[in-house]
């Protein structure tokens, strides 16, 4: 008898510790998991990389882990909410993204591709927004854009030449201090081949002229979003 109670105390020590085993190879799993879903968001996160890459991929990339998504989101409504005191504002990519619009009629006189002298003031508060955050919080992809004014090569000229205007002034900003140089920015032009409206009016074609910057989660934010302390 006693034999039997020993066997039996045996089987039952035996299936505790396999339980135990069994939570810790379960928790053990679940930290494999997540630590194979986050990699290092510093990784090819370099300009050169982004410079040669189409917009929809440049908009995709970096990837948020699917565990930090919803600290993103959050942090990144927050900052659209009062960013919408000065802008138009459109959220992206599940929340994760926003997007600043700025009618170019309030940065270009009529035809012209120079920053015209009122521009300043307008894209003040993006500066300051910029100059306010760490170079890594964001990738920032802008995109110009025109109406159907004129033929399909005069679009696309005007659309570049005020990229290149609205970089240069970035450059200018960089070579001031006001931005860091470590800041990635990368421009797009489109003529007229993404209009928001039907150019069917003259307020429909305002609408379509104009300037989008695109805020895209940097590294430095997926690492504080991981970390905990995005708030």
């Amino acid at each position: 008898m006693r034999s039997l109670n020993t066997s039996f105390q045996f089987w039952i020590d035996t299936m505790k510790w396999y339980r135990v085993i069994s939570v810790l190879l379960i928790a053990l799993a679940g930290i494999t998991a997540k630590a194979q879903e986050y990699s290092d968001p510093y990784t090819g996160y370099l300009e050169e990389v982004f410079m040669d890459m189409d917009y929809e991929p440049n908009l995709a990339t970096p990837v948020v882990p699917k565990s930090d998504k919803q600290a993103v989101r959050n942090y990144v409504k927050k900052v659209a909410s009062d960013m919408m005191r000065h802008y138009i504002i459109d959220l992206m990519r599940s929340d994760e993204v926003f997007v600043v619009s700025i009618p170019t009629d309030d940065l270009f006189l009529p035809n012209d591709t120079l920053l015209s002298p009122y521009a300043q003031k307008r894209l003040d508060p993006l500066l300051k927004f910029m100059s306010s955050q760490d170079p890594n919080m964001y990738k920032i992809v802008y995109s110009v854009h025109t109406d159907d004014t004129g033929s399909t090569q005069y679009q696309e000229d005007l659309s570049h030449a005020r990229s290149n205007s609205v970089y240069d002034w970035l450059m200018d900003q960089i070579d001031n201090g006001v931005i860091s140089e470590d800041q990635i920015i990368i421009p797009y032009a489109f003529g007229s081949d993404d209009p928001l409206q039907p150019n069917d009016t003259m307020k429909h074609r305002a609408e379509n002229r104009r300037l989008d910057v695109v805020f895209i989660p940097g590294p430095k934010m997926i690492e504080m979003a991981h970390q905990g302390v995005l708030k």
